[in-house]
């Protein structure tokens, strides 16, 4: 036996290093004749026995998209940057063509042109169609709360409210009424590609 205060190969050596060399080789061929035959890596046993946290949704059902804003916030920060997104696509497209139809008389002149047009309608609709989305989600959530339902009605009526809510300051009701026409179809047609998974 060695002496009891003198070097011992086993003790002083890392645990890594203590073990066998073909132990080792041999686990990581496994994992490879794993990784070869199902695409993955056989997760360890302290991983597959850890039970789940009651937090993590069990089903695709229960996911947020799922759902489509079961939070508050979750539906306003998901509308807003959804709508605020199409708004800029749509209006810088809007402007595009605008910038095009205008031209100018070298290159310089109507790559100009486009970029004015681009950054004038893209930005300006964004924006709106942002406000007039907290003002959805917001009538929406009143709505919910007050019908205890959540459908497609509730929707189309927030929708409604919120493009008349936008324009309630001007000195005509006709762009307030054109407003709330335009407002309540988006609106609509978007619930329903939510609620379907398309969007």
């Amino acid at each position: 036996p060695p002496p009891p205060f003198g070097p011992s190969p086993a003790r002083d050596k890392p645990p890594i290093l203590a073990r066998s060399p073909g132990s080792a080789w041999r686990k990581v061929v496994g994992e490879m004749a794993d990784y070869l035959s199902t695409g993955g890596i056989r997760s360890p046993d302290i991983l597959v026995n850890t039970p789940r946290s009651g937090g993590q949704p069990g089903s695709r059902e229960e996911l947020y998209l799922e759902g489509y804003g079961r939070a508050f916030n979750e539906k306003m920060t998901y509308s807003v940057g959804l709508t605020y997104g199409l708004g800029l696509l749509s209006g810088g497209f809007y402007g595009a063509l605008l910038g095009v139809r205008q031209g100018g008389a070298t290159s310089k002149l109507f790559l100009n042109s486009v970029l004015n047009s681009c950054t004038r309608y893209g930005p300006a609709l964004g924006n709106q169609s942002a406000i007039i989305t907290m003002f959805y989600v917001s009538f929406h959530g009143l709505i919910s709360m007050i019908r205890g339902e959540e459908d497609v009605a509730n929707a189309a009526a927030a929708g409604t409210m919120a493009g008349a809510f936008y324009k309630v300051a001007g000195r005509s009701w006709q762009p307030m009424a054109k407003y709330a026409a335009v407002s309540g179809m988006a609106f609509t047609g978007l619930d329903t590609l939510a609620r379907n998974g398309y969007i």
